[in-house]
């Protein structure tokens, strides 16, 4: 499927709308079409704050709806809207808690540039 994604070519420069074939979504999967959000970490990765690999499209928070849903996904139907965050582990008690973002993957997690495996 054609996707059109903002993508980060260079440290300190506007992103730039590009399109994309993107691959069906797996089982346990969901595509959101983001309408809204950049979270401020994501212009830190552009400007290389940290270092990940450019180019790249980031985007781990942010609002929109849903387009497609695996087929293990259970309790969010097409055109939902709602909030993205971060990915976390969900397994350490912290994660499940009040402190998600202090797993010891979670900057793979949400910086690597590629999908999970």
């Amino acid at each position: 499927m054609k996707v059109q994604a903002a993508v980060v070519r260079a440290t300190h420069q506007p992103m730039s709308l590009e399109t994309y074939d993107l691959e069906d979504v797996r089982d346990n999967e969901i595509l959101v079409r983001l309408v809204a959000g950049l979270c401020h970490t994501d212009l830190a990765m552009r400007d290389q704050a940290f270092p990940v690999p450019q180019p790249i499209v980031l985007g781990h928070e942010g609002a929109g709806v849903v387009d497609r849903i695996g087929r293990a996904i259970t309790k969010i139907q097409l055109g939902d809207h709602g909030e993205m965050i971060f990915n976390s582990c969900g397994h350490r008690p912290g994660c499940n808690e009040h402190e998600p973002s202090y797993w010891r993957d979670f900057f793979g997690s949400n910086f690597a540039g590629k999908r999970a495996s």
